[in-house]
């Protein structure tokens, strides 16, 4: 009997220390707060995940909060382009309900660093943007040239054919735009660095 009691309260004390841990889940695409609620994680891991889009002289700040994907944590990419400027930033966090982190996007540094791409935005067919293309100084981390074609869809708006040039860092490529957030692009939609 002392055997089985003993064997009963090893068991109460595993299931106790399995227990799930939760984070804070929440997604605003044009927003740097979001209502969250809280959900069940495999891991002990929490991530939120932040960015930005200017376009049209426009910034539009956007929030996730949810369970860590942890091939992100960490990263920061940025892309540029004559008139439009990307970046997103996933930060992580160990323990339960521990992404209670506000907006936050570490700045992005100016300093030419000495590359040059190819740019132009514009929405409409690659045949009529290449006409349109310019070179830019490229800075900070962005040390690669980038082109992108294809549907996307901002929020609050209908799907547009957008085709891109411009400059572009290691993380951004690594990410092809698979995380953005509120930013639907169609599939086959891709970042060719």
């Amino acid at each position: 009997m002392k055997n089985l009691v003993a064997l009963l309260c090893m068991i109460s004390a595993l299931v106790g220390s399995a227990s799930s841990y939760k984070c804070y889940s929440g997604f605003s695409p044009n927003s740097t707060t979001c209502k969250q609620s809280e959900i069940e994680c495999l891991g002990n891991r929490c991530m939120t995940a932040c960015q930005y889009v200017i376009r049209g002289g426009n910034m539009f700040k956007s929030i996730l909060k949810s369970c860590a994907n942890e091939t992100m944590c960490g990263t920061n990419g940025s892309v540029a382009t004559e008139n439009i400027m990307y970046r997103f930033y996933a930060k992580c966090c160990t323990g339960h309900l521990c992404n209670t982190d506000e907006y936050e996007l570490p700045p992005e540094d100016p300093t030419p660093n000495g590359v040059k791409c190819p740019t132009t935005y514009c929405i409409g067919t690659p045949e009529e943007c290449n006409s349109t293309s310019k070179e830019m100084n490229c800075t900070g981390s962005m040390n690669k040239c980038f082109q992108f074609s294809g549907d996307v869809l901002y929020p609050g708006e209908t799907w547009k054919n957008v085709t891109g040039k411009g400059c572009t860092n290691d993380d951004a490529c690594k990410y092809n735009f698979v995380n953005t957030i509120g930013i639907v692009k169609r599939p086959g939609t891709e970042l060719i660095c």
